[in-house]
């Protein structure tokens, strides 16, 4: 794991000055090549092959740097007889064999960066590894970009984070700087090397138990690899517990959990610690403190880079600052793959749904409009539109047009969505809500300590199984990985109820005063329309929590970087 910067022209003097503000990516190593035309800079995080450096890669006049794992570049030596033996070197040798269709062999977590003639970038198929660029630069972190091209707020990427809590890529929260989606190249253009497809296969519920415990475990044994010693996160829910069940059988491995000061509906600590007993390995846990939250605000949102509305981010980050090791797992995607999130339930509940009179209940809904989100979904079905477009969304478009005004950009969701019913929640989450917050959320707050978090779950090899599943089979409220659990964790860690990564933001928002900030910074930017913004804090946590939290979050970042 490493931090990884270029820029067009033999320009030391600026990579320098930009990997000092990513130092805190990769402390074991730094250096700088360059030919005529780039220059590629370089932070390193050793995890393996720790003795030797050799990034950025210089051959002849071809530049290689990039940031992340490659799980199979052992193996891709043997099959290719490749004359390398680091992961670098196997991504050079690729590129002089394969061209563009090197990187479909790798298997891993990248952003890489080829200068051949001219850059070319590439990311892995989930967006693991961050990667931003200008028409002259790039790197691992935003920040080092704003230096270049200076702050002015995308009003299309605030609508985007609005209603999906973040920007969606190409889109960042800044004019000028974009970010590479998953699964893409960048020569000049954004192309697509990788999409994940539906491909329906039979198979019976006994198959498909085994073979994903099967493609699970693999998944996770090659994730232990490196020559560092490898925690895991433990949130006493049956994801992380069932990953630490899997990879304590493999390697030694302490557990690290998170709690939150006398906020006990918050708190899981006492379910990571059963598990751990459960299990026979070491669970460290931390208290997240009112005064903490506050105390640290600042730094977050610093390693945010872009405002991310997820609060989660606070207890990660503090989690983070307590480990001392290089490598975690962690237990993400498993609820989006396998349909966990009770919201999944009521979305599939309109699939079915056959009302008489759609077309009056629509004009009804539409003639007595109300600003939540029951009355925009319902309002959806009986107009015969798509009704999930998210499982994080926020702010629907009528919200966003009120709360903007003339800056309101139109949400396109479409290009999320396939037609293929149930699966179409998993992809569409995959691409936003996962990719886009909840992998950079490992990232961002992770890398704040220098320490590489890894994610079982989504695995390509796991992840393209799930889409060959029929509907049926596949059902909903992960009950395939809670009969794999049941062989390895107590029954109540399987079948308990599941609680969110959340943390008590309101409550500490509401007892401190905090709201009024959100109208006091506003009317000094006079980016949102303030009587909407005074009725949400008016309506308070019964009906706009999430809503307020995105409101607060930009508004600290927009106070940090522009007042």
């Amino acid at each position: 794991m490493c931090a990884i910067f270029g820029i067009e022209g033999k320009n030391e003097e600026t990579t320098i000055k930009a990997l000092s503000l990513m130092s805190h990516r990769g402390k074991d190593f730094s250096d700088i090549k360059s030919n005529n035309k780039f220059t590629f800079g370089f932070n390193r995080l050793a995890i393996e092959n720790i003795s030797i450096n050799t990034q950025p890669l210089k051959r002849d006049d071809v530049l290689v740097v990039f940031n992340g794992e490659i799980y199979n570049y052992k193996s891709l030596i043997k099959k290719y007889n490749l004359a390398a033996f680091t992961e670098i070197e196997v991504i050079y040798e690729l590129w002089k064999k394969f061209e563009l269709e090197f990187v479909k062999l790798l298997d891993g977590m990248f952003a890489i960066a080829i200068f051949d003639k001219k850059l070319f970038l590439f990311r892995d198929q989930f967006g693991k590894k961050p990667l931003f660029f200008t028409k002259n630069a790039f790197s691992s972190d935003i920040n080092p970009l704003i230096e270049l091209v200076g702050k002015k707020i995308n009003f299309k990427a605030l609508s985007e984070y609005l209603a999906y809590n973040s920007s969606i890529a190409p889109n960042t929260i800044y004019e000028g700087i974009y970010k590479l989606p998953a699964g893409c190249y960048y020569d000049g253009e954004i192309k697509r090397w990788y999409d994940f497809d539906r491909c329906q296969v039979p198979s019976s519920k006994s198959q498909v138990v085994s073979e994903v415990e099967n493609l699970l475990t693999k998944s996770i044994e090659k994730r232990l690899m490196g020559e560092v010693e490898i925690g895991s996160l433990l949130s006493g829910g049956v994801d992380s517990s069932l990953v630490v069940a899997i990879a304590s059988r493999y390697k030694k491995l302490d557990t690290f959990s998170i709690g939150y000061e006398n906020n006990e509906n918050y708190d899981e600590r006492n379910y990571a610690k059963l598990t751990a007993k459960h299990l026979g390995v070491k669970n460290y846990d931390v208290v997240l403190s009112k005064r903490d939250f506050f105390e640290s605000f600042e730094d977050v949102i610093e390693r945010m880079g872009e405002p991310i509305a997820d609060s989660s981010y606070f207890a990660a980050f503090h989690l983070a600052k307590s480990i001392s090791l290089k490598v975690v797992l962690s237990g993400e995607g498993s609820d989006e793959l396998f349909l966990g999130y009770r919201r999944y339930e009521e979305y599939l509940g309109f699939f079915n749904a056959s009302l008489p009179n759609k077309k009056w209940l629509k004009k009804y809904l539409e003639r007595y409009p109300e600003d939540i989100k029951e009355w925009e979904i319902f309002r959806r079905f009986f107009a015969d539109e798509v009704v999930f477009r998210g499982i994080n969304e926020t702010f629907f478009q009528r919200q966003i047009r009120k709360v903007l005004r003339k800056n309101a950009n139109e949400i396109d969701y479409r290009r999320f969505l396939k037609g293929w019913g149930s699966f179409d929640f998993t992809y569409f989450d995959l691409k936003v809500w996962i990719g886009e917050v909840l992998l950079m959320k490992l990232d961002k707050m992770f890398m704040a300590f220098s320490i590489e978090a890894r994610s079982p779950f989504l695995d390509n090899n796991l992840v393209e199984y799930v889409f060959t599943l029929p509907e049926n089979i596949r059902g909903s409220k992960k009950w395939i990985i809670k009969e794999i659990a049941k062989k390895y964790l107590p029954q109540e860690i399987v079948y308990r109820r599941k609680k969110g990564f959340a943390i008590p933001f309101y409550e500490w928002l509401k007892e401190e005063g905090e709201l009024k900030r959100i109208i006091d910074i506003n009317r000094k930017s006079k980016i949102f329309n303030e009587e909407y913004l005074k009725a949400i804090i008016k309506t308070g946590h019964r009906r706009y929590k999430q809503h307020i939290w995105t409101f607060y979050l930009f508004s600290r970042w927009f106070e940090k970087e522009f007042l």
